[in-house]
C-alpha cells in the first residue's frame, strides 16, 4: 500500500465525471437559473455579493484549514518549522510603550484583570493568536464583555457595548464563516461545529462583526480570509514523503536480494525430489547459516549490483523545496546539505530574523488597533490624539525586544559613534536607544567619574599639606577612632632619622618654579655687556 494512503493531509477527488448533455424545458431553465442564484450567492470571494433581499449565506474558507492542521500534527518538517517561527517570534518577549506613563500603567492593570477572567496568562493567549497567523494566516478573537467597575480602580465606560471588555477567546479558524454584506463588508461571523466534538445544537454559533477581531496575513483584495503560505509547500512535502517511500523500498529490496538456485547440469540433470530437498533446506536454513553444496548445485544472488540508481540528488532537491517552502533554510531544520559556512548561515538567519520582525510588525499593529485602542477609549485615555500636534499622548504601542542580539549592539554602537562624534545630542541618542529622554546629570558615568576625581584631587592636597607642615609629634601614628583599638606602630625611630628636614621642609626636592625658555636669551643679553662670551663647537672640538 502506498504512503499517499497514510497522509491524511493529500486531496483525494473520487468524484465520478459522468455528465450527460440534456435539453431544458423553459420551466427547467427557470428552475436552474434560481438554483444558481443561490450558489452565486455562497460563491462571494469569486465577486459575487452574500446578501440578497432576505436571503444570506455564510461564506467558508477557500483554503483547506483542516489539511493544514493535520499536515502539522502529522509531518515533522511542518511541525518544526512551525516551533521555530514560535520560539523566534516570542524570543526576547514584549512590553508595552507610550508617551503618558499613566496609561501605560493603566493597561497592565487591565490585562491582570483579564488574566483573572480568562484564567489563563495573557502571554498564552498571545501565543495561541500567533499559532493560528502562521498556520493559517487568520485569527478570529472573540471579546468577552462584563461590569468590571466595582472591582477597578478607576470608572470605566464601555464604547462599543453594554459593559467593558473583560477577556479575549479565540475561534477554531478551520471552522469559522464569513457573512459579508454588498460592499464586502463582514457582517457577522459563524462557527460551524463539528458534532463529533461539539454537542448537537439547532444552530451553530453566530457573533456579530463588533464582537469579533479578524487578523489576517496577506489576504488578497476582495477576499475575505488571509492567504496561509503552507497551503504552497503541502504538495511538495506529499512527493518528498513518496519518494522516501521508495527509497525505502530500494533498501529493503537490496537488503533482502533474490537468490537462484541450480540444480543440475546438462551432462546430470536434477532428480525429481532433489528441488524439493533444496527448497526445504532454504526455509529451514538460519539467517547466519550456510549450505554444503556438491558441484551440481550453484546459488547466485540476484541484485543490481552498480547498477541501482542514485537518488541522493532528487531526495536533496525536494528536502530543499519544501525547506524554502516553509520560509526556512536547511539548516534551520537541522539538514546540512551542500556544506555551508558561518558567513552564509548567518545571512540566512538574517533573512529569517527579517520574516519574523515583519510576522511581529503586523501583529503589534493589529494588537495596538484592535485592542489596546478600545481599552484605553474605556479608561478614559484619548489614543487618537496626534502627539505631533498637543504634546503628549495617550497612545500605547505593543513593542517586541530585539530577537537579533547582534544587530541590536551594532546599531546601538552606531548611535552612540553618532553622539560622540557630534552628530547627534545626548537626548536624541536616548530617543534612538529607546531611553527616557529625560535624564539626572549626577547620574550620569561622566558626572561619577567627575566627582570622583575631585574627591581624590581633595585627599591629595590633604595628605601633601599635612605632609609640609613639620610640627612637634608629626610623626605619631593616630589615635584609632571609638571603638576599636589602637594598632601596632611601625614607625620606628624619631621622624628626622626615617625621614629628615631641611629648608625645603620633607620635600624631597626644592619648590623651584620653573620659567620659560625665553630667561636664557635675557640672561645671555645681560652678560654680553660685562663678559666676552665664547661659543664652542662641540663636534669641532673633538
Amino acid at each position: 500500500m502506498a504512503i499517499l494512503d497514510f497522509l491524511p493531509f493529500r486531496q483525494v477527488n473520487n468524484t465520478p465525471n459522468n455528465v450527460v448533455a440534456k435539453a431544458l424545458s423553459p420551466d427547467e431553465i427557470k428552475s436552474v437559473n434560481k438554483v444558481m442564484k443561490i450558489a452565486a450567492l455562497a460563491l462571494g470571494f469569486q465577486g459575487s455579493t452574500y446578501y440578497y433581499n432576505t436571503r444570506a449565506t455564510f461564506e467558508p474558507a477557500p483554503y483547506d484549514f483542516d489539511r493544514i492542521m493535520q499536515a502539522a500534527d502529522t509531518d515533522s518538517y511542518v511541525k518544526q518549522a512551525l516551533a521555530k517561527y514560535r520560539e523566534l517570534f516570542w524570543k526576547e518577549g514584549w512590553k508595552i510603550v507610550g508617551e503618558n506613563p499613566e496609561a501605560v500603567a493603566y493597561l497592565y492593570e487591565r490585562i491582570d484583570y483579564m488574566e483573572m477572567a480568562m484564567k489563563r496568562p495573557f502571554l498564552d493567549f498571545l501565543i495561541e493568536t500567533s499559532d493560528q497567523l502562521f498556520k493559517f494566516a487568520n485569527a478570529f478573537v472573540v471579546k468577552a464583555r462584563g461590569d468590571i467597575n466595582q472591582f477597578f480602580s478607576r470608572p470605566l465606560s464601555p464604547i462599543n457595548g453594554s459593559d467593558t471588555v473583560v477577556g479575549y477567546y479565540l475561534i477554531p479558524t478551520e471552522q469559522v464563516r464569513i457573512l459579508r454584506d454588498k460592499f464586502n463588508r463582514p457582517r457577522s461571523y459563524q462557527q460551524a461545529t463539528d458534532p463529533l466534538t461539539y454537542s448537537p445544537t439547532e444552530r451553530d454559533p453566530v457573533w456579530n462583526a463588533d464582537r469579533v477581531i479578524h487578523m489576517a496575513v496577506d489576504k488578497k483584495t476582495g477576499r475575505a480570509f488571509g492567504t496561509p503560505f503552507l497551503s504552497s509547500v503541502l504538495d511538495d512535502i506529499i512527493a518528498l514523503r513518496q519518494m522516501e517511500e521508495d527509497i525505502q523500498n530500494l533498501v529493503h529490496r537490496e537488503l533482502f536480494p533474490l537468490y537462484k538456485y541450480r540444480i543440475g547440469t546438462p551432462e546430470q540433470p536434477a532428480e525429481p525430489d532433489e528441488i524439493n530437498r533444496a527448497a526445504a533446506e532454504i526455509e529451514n536454513m538460519r539467517a547466519e547459516g550456510g549450505l554444503i553444496l556438491p558441484h551440481r548445485h550453484d546459488i547466485d544472488v540476484v541484485s543490481s549490483a552498480n547498477a541501482t540508481l542514485d537518488a541522493g540528488s532528487y531526495l536533496e532537491h525536494f528536502k530543499e523545496r519544501v525547506a524554502v517552502g516553509l520560509g526556512l533554510a536547511p539548516h534551520h531544520l537541522g539538514m546540512m546539505m551542500n556544506g555551508g559556512n558561518r558567513s552564509v548561515t548567518d545571512r540566512l538567519d538574517t533573512a529569517l530574523y527579517d520574516k519574523i520582525k515583519q510576522y511581529q510588525k503586523t501583529f503589534a499593529e493589529m494588537i495596538r488597533v484592535n485592542i489596546f485602542n478600545e481599552i484605553l477609549l474605556e479608561g478614559g485615555f484619548d489614543p487618537i490624539t496626534n502627539p505631533m500636534q498637543d504634546g503628549i499622548s495617550d497612545r500605547c504601542y505593543f513593542k517586541f525586544n530585539e530577537i537579533d542580539v547582534d544587530t541590536q549592539v551594532k546599531k546601538e554602537t552606531h548611535v552612540i559613534q553618532k553622539y560622540v562624534n557630534n552628530v547627534i545630542g545626548l537626548k536624541e541618542a536616548r530617543t534612538e536607544l529607546g531611553i527616557d529622554p529625560d535624564y539626572e546629570m549626577e547620574d550620569l558615568f561622566a558626572s561619577i567619574q567627575s566627582e570622583v576625581q575631585i574627591d581624590m584631587m581633595k585627599a591629595q592636597a590633604d595628605v601633601t599639606q599635612k605632609g609640609t607642615d613639620v610640627v612637634k609629634d608629626g610623626d605619631k601614628q593616630d589615635s584609632a577612632k571609638q571603638g576599636q583599638r589602637n594598632l601596632p606602630n611601625n614607625r620606628r625611630g624619631a621622624g628626622n632619622a626615617t625621614r629628615p628636614a631641611n629648608q625645603q621642609g620633607r620635600n624631597t626636592s626644592p619648590a623651584i618654579r620653573r620659567a620659560d625658555s625665553d630667561i636664557i636669551s635675557l640672561i645671555e643679553n645681560v652678560l654680553e655687556k660685562d663678559y666676552n662670551i665664547v661659543y664652542v663647537n662641540e663636534e669641532e672640538s673633538e
